[in-house]
């Protein structure tokens, strides 16, 4: 499936995953992605301290695909009520 990207690039979503799994190499990503500071940002929208918007939608839009990669529909779900900007048509 092609990946269509709103606020971030194919590169930058490359570079995410690779800095996800390099860091992770024996743990689940999902798992790790839930367990992290940024579970927030899109489970709830709360944009860390210091960060831009831009920033945030970006980096959601990232753990959006990383989450459709895994088959986590549920919380793919969760990321589309609470960043509605992200659903694609």
């Amino acid at each position: 499936m092609t990946k269509t990207f709103k606020y971030t690039n194919e590169e930058t979503y490359n570079e995410f995953v690779l800095n996800l799994t390099t860091k992770l190499i024996d743990e689940d990503p999902i798992k790790a992605l839930m367990q992290d500071t940024v579970f927030d940002l899109f489970t709830s929208r709360v944009i860390p301290s210091g960060w831009s918007l831009d920033k945030a939608l970006k980096t959601v839009e990232c753990i959006l695909y990383v989450l459709e990669d895994h088959e986590e529909y549920e919380l793919c779900q969760s990321v589309i009520v609470h960043w509605p900007e992200l659903k694609r048509i």
